[in-house]
């Protein structure tokens, strides 16, 4: 029986060294997993942070267009406005040279208001170029 014996304890010290690499390659792959989730965390976070900042780049941008636009459409408004007192001026001034009573004070009231729009439209091209500059 010494030979089985003998082949007993062989089996059971390799199967105790089995069992300790089997250990050590489990602390081994929980070290690992460890690192991977930390690592996959890093990345998160860097998307996260980076989603974000591109959120409001994007949210202060389309700000800004929004503002381009309203001073835009507000600029084309004063030029209508500015295309209708001039069309009124031109037509005063027919009817008044007809009548032989051209009055300056008709004439200045009407100039008045069309330097007022220039002024106003001049001031909204400039807030444009600011927001672009931003």
């Amino acid at each position: 029986m010494g030979g089985f014996e003998e082949l007993g304890m062989k089996l059971d010290k390799l199967a105790e060294k089995a069992k300790s690499l089997t250990q050590e390659g489990i602390e081994k792959t929980r070290g690992e997993a460890k690192d991977w989730r930390k690592k996959l965390d890093q990345l998160v976070e860097k998307i996260k942070k980076t989603t974000q900042e591109g959120i409001e780049k994007f949210a202060l941008e389309t700000k800004e267009i929004g503002q381009v636009t309203k001073l835009r459409s507000g600029i084309r408004g004063e030029k209508k406005k500015i295309e209708s007192l001039l069309k009124e001026l031109g037509e005063k001034t027919y009817q008044l040279h007809l009548e032989k009573k051209i009055g300056y004070a008709e004439l200045k009231k009407l100039g008045s208001k069309i330097t007022k729009l220039k002024k106003e439209i001049q001031a909204k091209e400039k807030d444009i170029l600011r927001l672009r500059k931003k």
